[in-house]
């Protein structure tokens, strides 16, 4: 382990010498200041001794210059100065920090960032997971993300010239298979559920939401006019508590307005302060906004179980059991991404497309039009 020891020089100033073994022998560099000497002590610790000299950019042990800001410096400031982001993408950002980059470059000076480390620290990820259950493609290109975006920041503050993140190959990003009921699957399983959850299931694949903004909904969201439904806010989870607040939807498109069929809001109730309320068996929770854990674990899952549906579909599901619903009933993909609450129809198009043979059949007749 690297130590500090301090040194005064002949004209009485005090220097601070780094002193750690490197190639089996032991050697110092020597910093002007302590703060300086305490980064590139943890620098030593963290990368090793010849590791961090050409991190910190020193050439043969000896004198050196002060240790510039650290990676790990940069990001903490750049999370300090997030503003419009929720709570939970800020306890994502700092786990990220601490998890997964601080113990292993965040204590290269930023300045001495390369290409290089960038792409030692994606393989990093990668062999954190194992055969049977890899690190999740999207769970890396979150954390990439994250740092690319700092260093896009760090750019424009002139902290450095280049971002080294930029243009990174990451692994293939897989989602979890995606289940698409038949009408008759969603039949069973609702034959299934009780009878007090039912208009919440069926309200789940007519409208398409995420269940934290089905679950936020009001009597007041729901024009019975018109029967149209406003969503305008969601339940995000709190990591830091372990429990709920109320936010705005995912994105900016999420704030939309639904049509849905009076068939499915009649089966609604409309007498309590949330439009889905937990049944309180016992009276506890009861007229308390439902949460997707309990209904997951004691409603959706049982019911599965009970259809027998194999595969057996997530609650998530059913908001692609909706969006393949209106694809075989010929809606075209705008008017999806618009129901769904997509930022864009890219997202629509990566996520369903495949779905959508339309375009394929068009493109197929008329070649066979043009052969004939």
């Amino acid at each position: 382990m690297a130590t500090i020891r301090e040194r005064k020089r002949r004209d009485g100033t005090v220097a601070y010498a780094v002193i750690y073994t490197a190639e089996g022998r032991q050697t110092s560099d020597t910093l002007p200041d302590l703060k300086s000497a305490q980064r590139y002590r943890d620098m030593v610790n963290a990368l090793g001794g010849i590791k961090a000299r050409e991190a910190a950019g020193f050439g043969k042990p000896k004198r050196a210059e002060p240790v510039g800001m650290t990676l790990g410096e940069w990001l903490n400031r750049y999370i300090d100065s997030r503003t419009g982001v929720t709570k939970a993408t800020l306890y994502d950002y700092r786990s990220y920090l601490r998890n997964d980059i601080a113990p292993t470059i965040g204590l290269i000076p930023l300045s001495q960032l390369s290409r290089d480390d960038i792409g030692s620290w994606v393989q990093g990820l990668v062999s954190k997971g194992t055969v049977e259950k890899p690190v999740a493609g999207k769970t890396i290109a979150n954390k990439h993300g994250f740092l690319s975006a700092a260093l896009n920041a760090a750019v424009i503050a002139e902290k450095i010239a280049g971002n080294p993140a930029a243009g990174t190959r990451l692994p293939a990003t897989e989602r979890p298979d995606m289940v698409f009921l038949s009408e008759e699957e969603f039949a069973a399983i609702r034959e299934e559920i009780p009878a007090y959850w039912r208009p919440l299931a069926q309200f789940l694949v007519a409208s398409g939401a995420r269940f934290g903004e089905v679950s936020a909904l009001k009597p007041s969201d729901v024009n019975r006019k018109t029967n149209i439904v406003r969503i305008r806010r969601a339940w995000k989870r709190t990591y830091e508590t372990g429990g709920y607040e109320l936010g705005p939807p995912k994105t900016k498109k999420s704030r939309r307005d639904l049509n849905i069929d009076a068939f499915v809001l009649d089966m609604l109730d409309y007498s309590g302060e949330w439009l889905f309320t937990n049944s309180g068996r016992g009276g506890r929770n009861r007229g308390g906004p439902v949460r997707v854990s309990s209904f997951r674990a004691n409603v959706w899952r049982p019911a599965v179980k009970r259809a027998g549906i194999d595969p057996a579909p997530r609650v998530h599901d059913l908001r692609h059991t909706c969006a393949s619903w209106l694809i075989a009933a010929g809606r075209p993909l705008p008017s999806i991404q618009e129901h769904l609450g997509h930022e864009s129809i890219e997202v629509t198009v990566g996520v369903y497309g495949h779905l959508d043979r339309s375009s394929g059949e068009a493109v197929a007749a008329a070649l066979a039009k043009a052969l004939r």
